[in-house]
Parts: structure tokens; C-alpha cells; sequence
């Protein structure tokens, strides 16, 4: 083997890589920079702020307070990608407890990015139904599991 033509293909391999990758870089960015910008606009809003309130009652039952409800409806339509800022942010701002980000990160982990997971499956030929209903069910029934699990365990640990 020649090479000067190994050298070559290993060249055209790394810059189709390169080029690659930039490409990926640059589609992410024109997409999520927007998504970032219009969240932080719509944030201020009556209407941001009424589907956050709607939210809190909804995931109340599953033991979240109010000040998760922002992060976890980010994450929960958008993804842990988008979600996971805010979250972080929220954290932080509100001094959320450390019971209140684990049951954001165990319902969150099972429903992220509803919206783009669910139409990737459906496109795929999966039902409608089970993949957004199935998929939301479980994620309650394992949080409130979970979430008790948690308490109890806390509570023990208090009273030793």
C-alpha cells in the first residue's frame, strides 16, 4: 500500500469530519439560540405564566411545589437539553431542595423532550397513544413511588 494515498484518505477522513461536525455545530446553534431567545421572551408573560401555574396544579399531585413547575414543563416539552439551564437557574434562584430537584430529575428523565421523542416514534410507526400516555403514566407512577421512597428513607435517616 502507498503511503502517500494512506495519508490521503486519513486527510479526506479528518476533514469530512471536520466539516462534519461544524455542520452539526452550526444546525444546533440556528436552532436552539432562537428556541433560548423566544423562552426568555415568553417568560415574562401572562400567558408563560398561566401555563406554568396550570402545570404546577397538574405535577402538584406528583409532589413538585410551584417553583419546579417552570423547569420541569421545559424540560418535560423541549428536552434536558434546553430544560437542564433552567433547571440549573432555578435551582439556584428559588433554592430549591434537594428532594425537590430529585423528583424533577426522575420524572424528567422518563419524559423529556415529549413533543420531538414522541413525533420521532410515531414517524417510526409507533401508536400515538402509547408512546405519549404510556410513557407519561410510568414517569408518575415512578416519581410518586420514588418520592415516597425518598421521604421515608429521610425520615428514618432523621430519626437515627
Amino acid at each position: 500500500m502507498d503511503g502517500g494515498v494512506a495519508v490521503s484518505t486519513v486527510r479526506d477522513v479528518l476533514w469530512e469530519f471536520l466539516r462534519g461536525t461544524w455542520g452539526l455545530l452550526w444546525k444546533m446553534f440556528v436552532i436552539v439560540v432562537p428556541i433560548m431567545i423566544l423562552l426568555e421572551l415568553y417568560e415574562g408573560s401572562r400567558a408563560y405564566r398561566a401555563m406554568v401555574r396550570w402545570w404546577a396544579r397538574l405535577v402538584g399531585r406528583l409532589g413538585f411545589t410551584e417553583e419546579t413547575a417552570a423547569p420541569t414543563l421545559i424540560g418535560f416539552l423541549f428536552g434536558l437539553a434546553y430544560g437542564g439551564g433552567i433547571i440549573i437557574r432555578d435551582t439556584r434562584r428559588h433554592a430549591l431542595g434537594r428532594r425537590q430537584v430529585f423528583l424533577m430529575s426522575v420524572f424528567l428523565s422518563m419524559v423529556h423532550a415529549i413533543v420531538e421523542d414522541s413525533l420521532i416514534l410515531i414517524a417510526v410507526g409507533a401508536g400515538a397513544l402509547w408512546v405519549v400516555v404510556f410513557r407519561i403514566v410510568w414517569a408518575a407512577i415512578v416519581t410518586l413511588a420514588l418520592g415516597a421512597a425518598a421521604t421515608a428513607w429521610m425520615h428514618r435517616r432523621a430519626r437515627a
